[in-house]
């Protein structure tokens, strides 16, 4: 399995560099399924959006329990979302040489939670590849959390914010 880290610091602008990666490869390749993640609100909301769709749900809210019933730190995370984007990641498992798109992977999944049974279970596929955005703070954490090797990092304030 191929994988790609795309890091950054928060606002340095991974989510919209990986927004620009996915439609270059989508003109070569329509086996990609994931998903990206935007702010609403600030910083207290967080909502993800289907690759090559217009699907989309609220994943998380800050100090907001009626979202869900799992709260990890100041966020309310709703469970039939993180169901939603795992489906929504399942759908590659059967693609010849599929590439998984998660984006925002830090601190819960090193703790254990949100992606980190499905980010599991793309790994043991090994099969296709594997593209994530990590913050600069989380990214050595989570190539060892999931004994990543040989992986492609791809840094965007140094290899593209500068002017």
């Amino acid at each position: 399995m191929k994988v790609k880290i795309i890091t950054g610091e928060r606002g340095s602008g991974k989510t919209t560099f990986l927004k620009k990666y996915v439609e270059s490869l989508g003109s070569e390749n329509t086996n990609i399924f994931g998903f990206y993640a935007e702010n609403v609100s600030g910083k207290d909301e967080y909502v993800i959006h289907k690759l090559n769709s217009l699907e989309k749900a609220i994943l998380c809210k800050r100090n907001s329990p009626e979202t869900g019933n799992l709260k990890i730190r100041d966020f309310w995370f709703d469970e039939k979302a993180v169901r939603t984007g795992e489906n929504w990641l399942n759908e590659g498992f059967d693609a010849s040489n599929p590439v998984f798109i998660i984006d925002e992977v830090g601190m819960f999944e090193i703790k254990g939670y949100v992606w980190n049974d499905v980010i599991k279970k793309i790994i043991a596929l090994d099969r296709g590849t594997l593209i994530i955005t990590v913050r600069h703070k989380f990214l050595n954490e989570v190539i060892r959390k999931f004994n990543l090797e040989n992986v492609e990092i791809i840094d965007v304030e140094r290899n593209f914010n500068q002017g």
